[in-house]
């Protein structure tokens, strides 16, 4: 059964940290979205001045300055926060360095059943538009391991059919605004990754289905805030990356993992890091070397949620 395109309401909350570039082509793209009852929320995580008074002049947005960069998590919350209050019927996390098609909301709207609890578009390259950027998540419980269904791939009409999935990314992630009473929040203790997979097991151990939904689609700039554009000594990922990513996947397997596989996931956990300290050591990255061992001390001992970063 189609929703009528004007009789529900959806707020689509971007977060936005020093990148008016990448946030300004997402808006004009959500300018030309057929859906008639969407909003845009968006989130400045703590922006310099002169960013922020460029993002006051855009039109038609609801703006929300946080005054630090409280991470994905935290200025996401903020936009989830401020669409539940406000009554809208469903939320959308919409990474801000995507473009999307004019009609890519409404197969997404269509497919929020009442057992459905969130849904993804397909979602392309924005360097090559006919290769996969993600096709749905699947979750590998004896490594404790997420994984993007066909990253890479050239779109050949292998991906066409609606799926269920296990974790759904939050470079696009739709739910219904109940979800926020049954699943919460984005986990604040992750900052930034792997917190879509545990809002998306969260939401599968209530008896949640998350769907695939390839009608829609959307293209993503990937690595825009990942890594750097210029090689370091340390490499091109920056140190924090490095820990936030270590220390976030040993959070994810600490919490998901069940234990039957819990000996598989520490072992896998365990080859994985001593490669990179072995490779840091070999390229002499000491830095990323000793963030590596702090992200193991503090992946193993009780989350704590990152201080909010200027």
């Amino acid at each position: 059964m189609e929703v009528n395109p004007s009789s529900k309401s959806i707020a689509i909350v971007l977060v936005n940290w020093n990148g008016f570039d990448h946030t300004i082509k997402c808006i004009d793209s959500l300018r030309t979205v057929s859906y008639s009852r969407a909003s845009i929320v968006l989130v400045d995580n703590g922006s310099e001045e002169k960013e922020l008074e460029r993002l006051r002049e855009i039109p038609n947005v609801i703006l929300i300055e946080n005054e630090k960069n409280l991470g994905f998590t935290g200025g996401n919350n903020v936009g989830i926060k401020y669409a539940y209050e406000s009554g809208f019927d469903f939320i959308m996390l919409l990474n801000n360095d995507t473009t999307v098609e004019p009609g890519f909301i409404e197969p997404l709207i269509n497919e929020l059943e009442e057992s459905v609890g969130a849904v993804q578009p397909k979602i392309y390259s924005m360097h090559d538009r006919e290769q996969i950027w993600s096709a749905g998540g699947r979750f590998k419980a004896w490594i404790g391991l997420p994984v993007t269904i066909g990253e890479g791939s050239k779109d050949n009409g292998q991906f066409d059919e609606i799926k269920t999935l296990d974790w759904i990314t939050g470079c696009c992630l739709t739910f219904r605004r109940e979800m926020v009473d049954e699943v919460g929040y984005l986990d604040d203790t992750y900052f930034i990754l792997f917190e879509d997979a545990d809002w998306s097991l969260r939401a599968r151990s209530k008896g949640y289905n998350l769907l695939y939904i390839p009608d829609s689609k959307i293209y993503h700039f990937e690595s825009a805030t990942a890594v750097s554009r210029k090689k370091g000594k340390e490499g091109y990922r920056s140190p924090f990356r490095q820990y936030i990513n270590i220390r976030n996947h040993l959070f994810l397997v600490r919490k998901h993992v069940p234990a039957k596989f819990m000996f598989s996931a520490a072992i896998y956990q365990m080859v994985k890091i001593t490669k990179f300290l072995v490779y840091y050591v070999l390229r002499g990255r000491w830095t990323k070397f000793r963030y590596t061992l702090r992200a193991i001390r503090d992946g193993l001992g009780k989350p704590k949620i990152i201080e909010p970063q200027s």
